[in-house]
């Protein structure tokens, strides 16, 4: 069975102490390079996508990852069209946590039934993590103004950038109201639909940076039925014995 963009297959989820090393892969993604993004869809820095070049943890991690939803024992599961990098983002201001400029975009990340995020950052503020929000109005398209930001290097941006930006972040998050609230907490991982409106709550993480593992699923197939088709089990009406 394949997945479909406009219905959802997976719920919300969210697992604590998902690496068994996790100090490690922060030393394993600090010694990749990272670079600004060319097409401007993301802000700060990520390595190259991880399949091309160190594919045996790329391959490690979904197995671990699927292992989370499905029983391998009982169904067989394949994925493809899959994207994942490390990214680091930083604060506009370090000294001010609550500058409305260290404050992420609400954002979709496409027609990706299955999308998400570990965080690697130890004793991050917690409030540098995420949430999942819906609008209360129709959406307008910011995507021109945001990109043409994002990609330039930070270090290039000027004034009349940073006040571009802070127009575009009270543009873009108005008229949404917060679903769902999840702190940025040490070798946590999130998963959710690439549809979800969300957004990066903070870049300020009391650290250098915000390090993140961050993923995109295009393609799933399993021989069983998806966890929340399984939920559409219609429940029993019971008479009230009184």
């Amino acid at each position: 069975m394949g997945s479909k963009s406009v219905e959802k297959y997976f719920p919300i989820q969210v697992t604590d102490n998902f690496f068994d090393n996790p100090k490690e892969v922060v030393k394993f993604a600090n010694s990749l390079n990272f670079q600004n993004a060319q097409n401007g869809f993301w802000p700060g820095v990520r390595t190259e996508s991880l399949h091309q070049n160190n594919y045996a943890f790329f391959n490690s991690f979904l197995i671990k990852l699927f292992s989370l939803i499905f029983d391998f024992k009982q169904t067989k599961v394949n994925w493809d069209n899959v994207e994942m990098y490390f990214q680091k983002t930083y604060p506009f201001d370090s000294k001010n946590k609550n500058n409305i400029l260290n404050t992420g975009l609400i954002h979709q990340d496409g027609d990706y039934p299955l999308v998400g995020l570990v965080y690697l950052t130890e004793n991050a503020d917690l409030e540098s993590g995420t949430s999942i929000m819906i609008p209360t109005k129709k959406v307008k398209d910011h995507s021109k103004i945001k990109t043409s930001l994002y990609k330039k290097p930070r270090s290039k941006w000027t004034e009349e950038d940073l006040n571009k930006y802070e127009k575009l972040i009270i543009d873009s998050n108005k008229n949404f109201e917060e679903h769902l609230k999840i702190n940025n907490k040490f070798n946590r991982l999130i998963m959710y639909n690439g549809n979800d409106f969300h957004k990066c709550n903070s870049f300020f993480t009391g650290k250098k940076e915000r390090l993140t593992l961050v993923f995109f699923i295009r393609q799933i197939q399993s021989s069983s039925f998806f966890p929340l088709q399984r939920a559409k089990i219609k429940t029993i009406k019971y008479k009230n014995d009184n």
